[in-house]
């Protein structure tokens, strides 16, 4: 009734005419959690000396995701079905700001790097320079 298209059922399409099942669709997020499971916990490191289990504090802290999931994300996958979609969620926005404050850390960087920032019209604030060689002695003597 709602959602078929034609008479001949779709094998590929649910009868809501989703291209995906909902198997595929939970199997799809709970990838891109573990995925940004470990990228967050590897710019979370500090360094020598820093512990695992501080790090994954850390990161629970500042994304609203329990320790014990992340600890699940990172290691006990197999089991894992589908992600809870509140944490799904809370890892997403947390991965987004991380990466909006890395690439505006980058832009600031590379404008400081080529002095592209502030006012950097000097040209009109110095006087050209005298001219020099053969063609500045020609120039000096026609003007004597």
């Amino acid at each position: 009734m709602y959602g078929n298209y034609g008479s001949q059922p779709d094998n590929k399409r649910s009868g809501f005419g989703k291209k995906r099942s909902e198997a595929e669709m939970s199997s799809i997020a709970l990838e891109e959690a573990i995925g940004w499971t470990g990228k967050l916990m590897d710019l979370e490191f500090k360094g020598r000396g820093d512990k695992e289990y501080l790090v994954r504090h850390r990161l629970s802290e500042n994304s609203g995701v329990p320790e014990s999931y992340l600890y699940r994300l990172q290691y006990k996958t197999r089991g894992m079905k589908d992600v809870a979609g509140e944490y799904y969620r809370r890892l997403k926005l947390y991965y987004d700001q991380v990466c909006q404050v890395n690439e505006a850390a980058a832009d600031r960087y590379r404008d400081e790097r080529l002095g592209t920032r502030g006012n950097n019209e000097t040209s009109d604030k110095e006087p050209a320079p005298a001219p020099l060689g053969m063609a500045a002695s020609e120039t000096q003597s026609k003007k004597a």
